[in-house]
């Protein structure tokens, strides 16, 4: 277990069977409800490849138990200023309670899939990698009195997602406030207002650090160690408004990562909900895709809905630089603001099932 940190529902029951626990042996199953609780134990979730239904759950994880260090080349090879995004949670004094982290782990993996790499999982003692989706990985790491939080992109930092880093970092605030809140009421501690952590954002080479507080207060950075230049809108992507469906004010608009890469049918199909129709015939000169429009507006009459993600749809077909780079310069020539391309590419909860 100090490796894997898997272990079977049975073969707990196996070991409470042992004489020195036969006294909880009839409470088995709320016992164990109860370490669930306290993310002691953890789920691990498996899902079927071809339905993508959840499968019922065989083991669990215990975190506490595993001793063996992360000794993969994830950190030198994924968590790299290319790919992934930091944050920090930073504790008072020189070390992180060990319970904190652990139950922080467990906690992710009761939401996320474990990750694995080079054959192996990635759930390390402080240490693991999860899934969120197909393009995105979540990393939580101790160091010292930091617990660090990397997004990590397949591809590159640039094509993070918005919704996606502010729902992790959110999810895991609430996690830590929920376990400190717990360890605080045990000790009876009255002041449970004041959480005994801070946020702090890296710099774009994930080394140097700033206060939330101060990161959202200053116009311009410049960290110490290596001399790079941050805004105010480099922030932005921790603290995405998922109710705002217009970008915010620092919002710089798509990366040129993001404007290099082809729109999927998902995106196509928001973009289309969402753009006027009187304007689609504007748009569809810029694209090249005029005497396409006109003959699938003669199939689809009465349903220009369809007709406008069809248009779309033909032009990501037919056109070699069919890019979210050629879409914003169709729209600068119609006077249009590019920043309805940001709404596209944002994760929108209801697709997500969330």
């Amino acid at each position: 277990m100090s490796e894997s940190g898997i272990i079977r529902r049975e073969d707990l029951y196996q070991i409470w069977k042992q004489k020195d626990f036969r006294a909880i042996l009839p409470y088995k199953e709320f016992i164990f409800n109860i370490l669930i609780y306290l993310d002691i134990l953890a789920e691990q979730r498996r899902y079927d490849t071809t339905t993508g239904s959840r499968l019922p759950v065989d083991n669990f994880f215990v975190p506490c138990m595993v001793t063996e260090r992360n000794k993969t080349s994830f950190m030198d090879k994924e968590c790299t200023p290319e790919k992934a995004i930091c944050l920090a949670f930073v504790f008072k004094g020189t070390v992180i309670p060990p319970a904190l982290p652990n139950r922080l782990i467990s906690a992710c993996l009761s939401m996320w899939t474990l990750k694995q790499y080079e054959g192996r999982k990635l759930l390390f003692s402080g240490f693991i990698v999860v899934s969120f989706d197909k393009a995105h990985d979540v990393v939580v790491c101790v160091e010292g009195n930091k617990i660090l939080l990397y997004i990590v992109h397949t591809s590159s930092a640039g094509l993070i997602v918005p919704d996606v880093a502010t729902g992790v970092k959110e999810c895991l605030v609430t996690t830590m406030e929920r376990i400190s809140d717990f360890y605080q009421s045990t000790i009876h501690e009255k002041n449970i207002q004041q959480l005994p952590f801070q946020i702090e954002y890296s710099c774009s080479a994930l080394k140097c650090f700033i206060s939330e507080e101060k990161a959202l207060q200053t116009n311009v950075w410049v960290c110490n160690e290596h001399k790079l230049t941050h805004r105010v809108g480099d922030w932005v992507v921790w603290n995405q408004d998922k109710n705002n469906e217009q970008c915010d004010q620092n919002c710089q608009g798509l990366s040129d990562d993001a404007l290099s890469q082809r729109p999927s049918d998902i995106e196509l199909l928001r973009f289309s909900i969402n753009f006027e129709s009187s304007q689609m015939y504007e748009l569809v000169p810029y694209l090249e895709m005029s005497k396409e429009w006109g003959d699938i507006t003669l199939n689809y009459p009465k349903d220009i809905k369809v007709a406008k993600f069809l248009v779309l749809s033909k032009w990501k077909e037919m056109k070699d630089k069919s890019n979210f780079k050629a879409l914003a310069e169709a729209l600068t020539k119609m006077d249009i603001s590019t920043h309805v391309l940001c709404q596209v590419r944002r994760v929108r909860l209801a697709e997500t099932g969330k």
